[in-house]
This record gives structure tokens, sequence and C-alpha cells, in this order.
């Protein structure tokens, strides 16, 4: 058997040999080195209705299925205690691609501390400093997204260097992140860094206290063949307050505002979820100024039992025009049958008025269905 035929089947015995534990499962460990595998489904069915109005009537679609929402797998390479590399596959729809549903990166990096817990540092593919970190908080990405997820004021992952500690016991800490601001779905490189930042504090047992800020041009300013593009220049602010006793519940408030202004004859970046928000075609000086709220709440009950629910609304404000907005609320019931799988029965309805500042135009987005969160 050649060598490297050898190594997969060694990890494959491992794997099924090794105890599995919250959070993924080691295949393999050599003095102070381990590999870890971990994989997370987000498998929900739902029927999902959409009406659509416009000054020529409302329209409507109707649809029913399974929706593979999100499928990661991720390996860790830990060189110590001190120093690791991780690599995380997601899939998603690309139609543009020729098939709907394709794999592509979502984390590429290595992490090393500097100065223990302290300084973290992170080069690669990474997370940015805020949306994963509420996710954790709020605890149900795969029934809902986070406000600056949902919404697209920001990206989950981002290209470049971070720097990530905590301090005073772990009662402060902070991430920061200079990234190349395109995205992990576009992953290139521009002519602008963004940068990012989160900011908290754990005053009191199971308070916490959070601050964010980014600014940038999310990948839109460009140099190509002597040509300059200065791009849409966002400003992004968040402040967020959350409160809760371990894995008992949790309930937690995020105010976000955010500037987009087109320093050139480029497109406002746009936002509102399924819709596009801000100028068909955008003149210099342009600005779309955005305000969004969310409260959310979650508890558990009864061992495997649980309720959770938000409620989020978006104001999008275009000179000139009529502002846009959106309602959403959206909650459900989870039963935990064996650990790390979940399913949860769940109802999300919201609504858009004044779409792209024209009072005749509007959505209204109503889904039920059952959703599941397996991991590994």
């Amino acid at each position: 058997m050649k060598p490297i035929f050898k190594t997969i089947a060694a990890a494959a015995m491992l794997a099924c040999a090794a105890p599995a534990f919250a959070g993924g499962i080691v295949v393999a460990e050599k003095d102070q080195s381990k590999l870890k595998l971990e994989a997370l489904f987000y498998l929900n069915t739902y029927s999902q209705k959409a009406d659509t109005s416009t000054v020529a009537g409302t329209t409507s679609t109707k649809t029913v299925g399974l929706h593979v929402d999100r499928a990661y797998f991720t390996a860790k390479y830990y060189f110590n205690d001190d120093w690791m590399m991780r690599f995380t596959t997601d899939v998603g729809n690309e139609a543009a691609l020729g098939k709907d549903q394709n794999v592509y990166l979502k984390y590429a990096y290595v992490e090393g501390k500097l100065a223990g817990d302290a300084a973290v540092l992170r080069m690669g593919q990474s997370h940015t400093p805020w949306i994963d970190y509420e996710q954790g908080l709020w605890g149900h990405r795969y029934a809902s997204k986070v406000i600056s997820d949902q919404y697209k004021f920001d990206d989950s992952s981002d290209l470049g260097l971070g720097l990530k500690g905590k301090l005073a016991d772990g009662m402060a800490h902070y991430f920061v992140t200079a990234t190349n601001g395109s995205g992990y779905g576009k992953g290139v490189a521009t002519n602008g860094i963004d940068f990012n930042s989160r900011v908290g504090f754990e005053p009191i047992d199971g308070l916490t206290l959070d601050f964010g800020y980014r600014t940038g041009t999310r990948g839109t300013k460009t140099h190509v063949n002597n040509v300059s593009t200065a791009g849409v220049k966002s400003t992004l602010t968040q402040i967020m307050a959350t409160y809760g006793v371990g894995k008992d519940f949790r309930v937690g408030a995020n105010y976000l505002s955010n500037k987009d202004k087109a320093d050139s004859a480029t497109a406002s970046t746009t936002h509102g979820g399924n819709v596009s928000s801000g100028y068909a075609t955008a003149a210099i000086g342009d600005q779309v100024k955005s305000t969004a709220y969310s409260l959310w709440a979650w508890g558990k009950f009864n061992g495997n039992m649980g309720a959770f629910a938000r409620y989020e609304t978006l104001n999008n404000k275009m000179a000139g025009l009529t502002d846009e907005k959106i309602t959403r609320f959206m909650g459900g019931v989870e039963y935990n049958p064996i650990k790390n799988v979940t399913f949860a029965l769940v109802g999300d309805n919201s609504k858009l008025t004044n779409r792209g500042g024209a009072a005749a135009n509007g959505r209204k987005d109503t889904r039920f269905g059952l959703y599941s969160q397996i991991k590994l």
C-alpha cells in the first residue's frame, strides 16, 4: 500500500476509534500536534411565499422543499498549544457558475499566540470581528443570521491580518483586522484596505457589552490600466448588550448604523437581504444612511427543549427618495433528540416597504418549516 493511502486509512481508523466531543473529533495526534475534523450542516425544510408589489401590481412566488442552507467541513491542525491552522469549505448556491450548489472556501488561516491570550495573530482568510461573535451569543444561526450579516452590512469572512486577545482575566476582549474588504465571496485584492474592529467587556457574570466599528470601501476602490475608481466609502458602527446564564437563557439588543457614500460614479453598496436598495445609477456624492435594531432571546427548558425569537427593523435613508423600511419577526421551538442534533419548528415573516425609494414597491416574505442543525 502506498504511503498516502496508508495515511488515509490510518486517519479513517482513528476517526472511528477516537471519542467524539462538542466541536469536532481528533483523528490524529503526535507529540504536541494533533489533527481535528469538524462538520456542520443546516438542513432546512420550509414553505415560502413571497409577494412582490410594483406599480404594475403584485406577483406571488411559492416554493416548498428542502434547502441545504449551509454545509461546512473543517480541518484544524494544532502544531502545539500556541500555533494552529484552519481550513473550512462551505456550500452555497451560485447559479452563475452553471450549478446551483458549489463548494467554495470560507476559512484558510494560520493563528499564533504572540503574548499568550492577550495577543493572538491571524493571517489568511478568516472571521471578521463581529458576525461570528454575535452568532455565538445568539446561538441559532441555523434559523437566522444576525442583522449585519442578514442585510449585508458586513462579511463574515475576509482576507488579511487580524489581532485578537483577552485582557484582565477575560473581562475585556478585542479583535481588529485589516483586510481586502471584498469578502470571502470574491476573495480578491483591489486598491484599498478595510479596517474592522470589536471591543467587548464583561463587567459581571453573564453581561456582555460590545462596540464595533468598520471603515473602508469593501473592495470598490480600484486602479486598473491607469484608471482610478474611488468607489463607495462605507462606515459601520454597532453597539450590543446581552445578558444570560450559561446554556439556560440569553437576551440581547443590538443597534447598527451604516453610511455608504459614493466617492465616484459607482453604484452604492446594496442592503436589504433579497432586495436591492439605493440608486439605480449612483452619482458622485450619493449617500445611503441606514439604521437597524434587533432584539432577540432564547431559553432552554425540560432539558432538551427550547425556544427562541428575534425582532428586527431596518431603515434606509436616501436623499430625495422615500425611506425604505424592513420589519421582521421570527421565532421557533427547538428539540435536541441527542447531543449535537437540533430540530426546530420556525416561523419567519418580513415586510419591505418603499423598495428603492419608490412608495409603490414592496415585498412580503413568509416562511414556515422544520429547520435543523447537525454538527460533529
